[in-house]
């Protein structure tokens, strides 16, 4: 049996809620220096898809359905 306990249900939703929050801190570096990060590309030179959709399609909503910063 393990002595470790688990994280209360507070402790829980803080834990989540910062891990949004990082991600969208990490997203939106992204977005805001796309010439730090290389693109992704195929051994014959296209572009994969991300969950069905080409690269550069649409814009991504954040969680209160705004785009952007």
């Amino acid at each position: 049996m393990s002595k470790k306990q688990g994280l209360t249900k507070s402790q829980e939703r803080r834990r989540i809620e910062g891990l949004r929050i990082l991600a969208r801190i990490i997203a939106r570096h992204y977005m805001a220096h796309p010439e730090l990060y290389p693109d992704p590309e195929r051994p014959d030179g296209t572009e994969p898809s991300v969950n069905g959709h080409a690269p550069g399609e649409g814009k991504a909503a954040g969680k209160d359905g705004k785009h952007g910063p």
